[in-house]
């Protein structure tokens, strides 16, 4: 594949290694660069290549679009609606995960809290 093709939904959508709802959903947004041809998108591979290559830099058009970008430190995080959201890894099993997501639904509270309640008895331990 040579970066002056051309191309489909369904190639922008595997060459970025994302399902075709969400590359379509970046092409509503008018984040990837592509045209409409009859009913049909098309993208150059170079743009594609070359809007990947400015993705997490001072002006970028991705930053507040919700795209997990990396910190000074390596940490994970994302802007969306104006509040920015920190991944956090979570030391727990996935047995414990599950139970602890059982246990929301069944009490009808939020998962966050009952996550941070989780942590904070982690720590003491």
């Amino acid at each position: 594949m040579t970066t002056d093709e051309v191309l489909t939904l369904e190639e922008l959508a595997a060459f970025l290694k994302v399902s075709e709802t969400t590359a379509y959903a970046l092409v509503r947004a008018g984040e990837v660069p592509g045209r409409k041809v009859g009913r049909e998108w098309r993208f150059l591979k170079a743009r594609v290549v070359d809007w990947l290559m400015r993705a997490g830099t001072e002006g970028d058009d991705m930053q507040g679009m919700g795209f997990v970008q990396r910190d000074e430190l390596g940490g994970e995080f994302k802007q969306e609606g104006g509040q920015e959201y920190v991944a956090l890894w979570l030391p727990i099993t996935r047995e414990e995960k599950a139970a602890q997501l059982d246990k929301a639904a069944r009490e009808g509270v939020n998962v966050s809290e009952l996550v941070a309640n989780y942590l904070r008895e982690w720590v003491k331990a």
